[in-house]
């Protein structure tokens, strides 16, 4: 460990892999962990609303997708048991 002029340790260089790490596990950790408070925030709650941005319209967008593939395959088999006659499934 190395000291400076007044007998305290000097703070380590963080080393990337870690930091690179740490933002994998959470968004801005990395950050944090190379002494940018500021930025490591930002980097979170920057992330936090771009996965909500997309998770949100995704999950309606897959909602509608199993609520039209219902009503096609619906639409499909009222098709078939009209002309097949058979009004047994309507």
């Amino acid at each position: 460990m190395e000291f400076d002029a007044d007998g305290l340790p000097l703070p380590h260089a963080p080393h990337p892999g870690i930091a690179a790490v740490l933002s994998v596990l959470i968004p801005g950790l990395g950050q944090v962990y190379c002494g940018r408070l500021l930025a490591g925030g930002v980097w979170f709650v920057a992330t936090s609303l771009a996965y909500w941005a997309i998770l949100v319209p995704g999950f309606l967008a897959h909602a509608l997708c199993v609520v039209f593939a219902y009503q096609n395959a619906r639409e499909w088999t009222r098709y078939q048991a009209l002309r097949t006659g058979s009004h047994e499934s309507l």
